[in-house]
C-alpha cells in the first residue's frame, strides 16, 4: 500500500471517528430533553384521559392540527417567531453566565415602542417606517436588559430579582400608555389605536396568515450560531459563561461580556415585541403574550441553550400553545393543559439546568 493510500485511510479513519464522537456527543446532550418532553406528553395524555370523553382525537387536535391548513401552519410559523426571538436571546444572557428572565418585559416595552414610532410616523413610506419602527423596538428591549447587567457587574445584584422584577414595572408602564396617551377611545380595553396599513410586515406568499416576521426570527438562527461558535467575541461570551475568573485571568473583560450579552438578549426580545405589533397584531394590545417570555426560557432549556436546537423546540412550543386553542374548540379539554404541562417541563429542565451548573461549580472546585 502506498503512502498516499495509507494518508488517506487514516483521513477517512480520523474522520469516522469524530462523526462518531460528534453523535454521542449530540445524543448526550438531547437524551435528557427528549425524557423530559416524553415525561410532559405522557403525564397531559393521562390527564386527558381523565377528563375527556375522545382523548385520541384531543392530542390529535393538540400535535396534529397545526398542519391541516396553509392557515393553520401560518398561525404556527407566528406564533413560532417571538418565541424563537427572544429564546435566541436568551441563548446569549445564559451562555455568558447571566440569567435574563426578563424577556416578557422586554417584549412589551419593544411592542409599545414600536407601536408608538409606528403611529407618531403615519405619512412615511413602507421600508423605512417598518425599520425604525423595529429598531425603535431593539433600542427598547436593550435598555431595558442593559439596567440588570449593570447592577449584576456593578452592585453584584442577583440578575434573577432585578429581571423578574423589571417585567412587573415593563408592563405596568405599558398598561398606563396604551390606557392613556396611545388608547383607541373607540375600541373596548387597553388597546392602542391601529398602526399605519403601511407598517404592516408583508405576507408570506402561500401562508395566507404568515409573515415575513418568523423569516426575521429564522435568520438570527444562523448568525447566532456563527457569531457564538465562529467570532472571538462568541468564544470571550462563551468563556466568561464558563469560568469567569479564567476567564479574567485570560485577559477575557468579563464583565463587558456580560453586559453586552444581555444588551443583545434584551433587544432580540424587543425585537420580537416589534415583530408581533407590525405583523400579526396591527396595533399593541396589554394582553397580547400568553407568557412568551417564560415559554422561551423553557424553550431554550430546552434546547441546551444552543441556537439550532432552539429553532426546534420554539415550533414544538408553539404547536403545543395553538393546538391547545384546536383541542379546545374540538372536545372539552380545557387549554389551560397546556399551560400545566409547560409549568412542568419548566420545573424538569430547570431541574436538569441546576443540576448541570452544579456539577461544573464541584468539577471546577475540585480542579
Amino acid at each position: 500500500m502506498s503512502t498516499t493510500e495509507l494518508m488517506i485511510d487514516a483521513y477517512q479513519e480520523t474522520r469516522a471517528t469524530a462523526l462518531r464522537r460528534r453523535v454521542r456527543e449530540t445524543w448526550s446532550a438531547s437524551r435528557r430533553p427528549l425524557i423530559a418532553v416524553v415525561l410532559t406528553l405522557v403525564f397531559g395524555f393521562l390527564l386527558v384521559v381523565v377528563v375527556s370523553d375522545n382523548p385520541v382525537l384531543a392530542y390529535q387536535q393538540l400535535l396534529l392540527a397545526n398542519f391541516a391548513s396553509p392557515a393553520n401552519f401560518g398561525n404556527l410559523l407566528m406564533r413560532t417567531a417571538p418565541l424563537l426571538l427572544i429564546a435566541v436571546g436568551i441563548v446569549f444572557s445564559f451562555r455568558a453566565g447571566i440569567f435574563n428572565v426578563g424577556g416578557e418585559g422586554q417584549l412589551y416595552v419593544g411592542a409599545i415602542s414600536a407601536a408608538a414610532v409606528a403611529l407618531s410616523l403615519p405619512t412615511l413610506p413602507a421600508v423605512p417606517l417598518i425599520l425604525i419602527s423595529m429598531a425603535a423596538g431593539v433600542v427598547a428591549g436593550a435598555i431595558l436588559a442593559w439596567i440588570p447587567a449593570q447592577l449584576k457587574v456593578r452592585l453584584n445584584v442577583d440578575e434573577v430579582v432585578t429581571t423578574l422584577m423589571l417585567n412587573f414595572i415593563a408592563m405596568l408602564l405599558t398598561s398606563y400608555l396604551v390606557s392613556k396617551p396611545l388608547r383607541d377611545p373607540t375600541a373596548y380595553g387597553a388597546t392602542s389605536k391601529p398602526l399605519p396599513p403601511q407598517s404592516f410586515l408583508p405576507q408570506i406568499p402561500g401562508l395566507p396568515t404568515a409573515n415575513i416576521g418568523f423569516v426575521i426570527a429564522l435568520l438570527m438562527v444562523p448568525v447566532a450560531w456563527l457569531v457564538l461558535f465562529r467570532t472571538p467575541w462568541g468564544a470571550e461570551l462563551r468563556a466568561s459563561g464558563s469560568n469567569l475568573r479564567f476567564a479574567e485571568a485570560v485577559g477575557v473583560r468579563a464583565k463587558s461580556e456580560i453586559i453586552r450579552a444581555m444588551l443583545v438578549s434584551g433587544g432580540l426580545a424587543g425585537l420580537a415585541g416589534a415583530v408581533y405589533v407590525l405583523g400579526t397584531g396591527h396595533r399593541f394590545e396589554q394582553n397580547f403574550s400568553p407568557g412568551f417570555g417564560l415559554i422561551a426560557l423553557t424553550v431554550a432549556l430546552l434546547a441546551r441553550l444552543h441556537p439550532v436546537a432552539v429553532l426546534l423546540t420554539s415550533l414544538f412550543y408553539a404547536a403545543m400553545l395553538n393546538g391547545a386553542a384546536y383541542m379546545q374548540i374540538t372536545t372539552d379539554v380545557p387549554r389551560s393543559l397546556v399551560s400545566l404541562l409547560t409549568g412542568l417541563l419548566v420545573v424538569l429542565m430547570t431541574v436538569e439546568f441546576r443540576r448541570r451548573h452544579r456539577a461544573r461549580v464541584q468539577k471546577e472546585a475540585g480542579a
